[in-house]
C-alpha cells in the first residue's frame, strides 16, 4: 500500500507510477537557475507556484521567472512549480476527489466533484455538485459524465485507496497526453 506523506511525496510516487499531470516540479524556493530551466522546457502564459511543505498551502499565479522569485518569501523552504491548467478550463468535463475502495463484499467510492467551468479543487467542497459515499454500482454515479474515465484510470494504475484529485477533460492533455490530468494522491496527510 502507498504511503504519500505531503505534497513532495505527492508529486515523486506520480512521477514513480507513470501517473498523468501537468509538467510540475519540486524546488527549493532560492533555486532561480533550475526554475529558469523549468520554465525553458514547459513554456506557458501561466504557472502555479505552491507550497511543497504542507497540504492546502498558500498558491499564487505567475508568468514568469520573476514574477515566482518575487513571492519566494511567502513561502517555507519548498515550492513546486506547475504548468497551471487555467487554459484548458473550457476542456474540463469533472473536477474533484475520489477514492475507490473495497470493504467487506463490496466497492465503495467516496466522491466530492463538480462540472461547472469554474470548478477546482479547492472549491469542489464548497459548492459540490456531487457528493457521495456510495457503492460502485450506484446509478447516480454512472449518470455523472466523466466518471467511467476516472474510475477506469484508478483500476488501471492501481490506486484503490488512495484519495485522488483529478480532473477529466474532453481532450487528451498533461505530460503523457490523456484526458484524466492527477493534481495530487493521498494517503497519510
Amino acid at each position: 500500500m502507498l504511503s504519500i506523506k505531503n505534497k513532495k511525496d505527492s508529486i515523486d510516487v506520480m512521477k514513480k507510477l507513470n501517473l498523468n499531470y501537468f509538467p510540475l516540479q519540486v524546488f527549493d524556493k532560492n533555486d532561480s537557475d533550475g526554475i529558469k530551466l523549468f520554465l525553458e522546457k514547459y513554456p506557458s502564459g501561466e504557472y502555479v507556484v505552491r507550497n511543497a511543505d504542507k497540504a492546502k498551502g498558500d498558491f499564487f499565479f505567475a508568468k514568469t521567472l520573476d514574477d515566482i522569485v518575487k513571492l519566494k518569501d511567502k513561502f517555507d523552504q519548498n515550492i513546486t512549480v506547475a504548468v497551471s491548467y487555467n487554459p484548458y478550463k473550457k476542456d474540463l468535463v469533472l473536477v474533484g476527489d475520489i477514492k475507490v475502495e473495497k470493504r467487506d463484499d463490496d466497492v465503495i467510492v467516496e466522491l466530492t466533484a463538480r462540472n461547472d467551468k469554474e470548478a477546482t479543487h479547492r472549491n469542489i467542497y464548497e459548492k459540490p455538485k456531487f457528493n457521495y459515499i456510495c457503492s460502485l454500482q450506484d446509478d447516480r454515479l454512472w449518470n455523472i459524465k466523466g466518471f467511467d474515465i476516472i474510475v477506469k484510470y484508478i483500476v488501471e494504475h492501481n490506486l484503490i485507496g488512495v484519495i485522488v484529485e483529478f480532473a477529466v477533460y474532453n481532450k487528451k492533455i498533461g505530460i503523457n497526453s490523456e484526458n484524466v490530468v492527477i493534481s495530487e494522491i493521498r494517503t497519510n496527510y
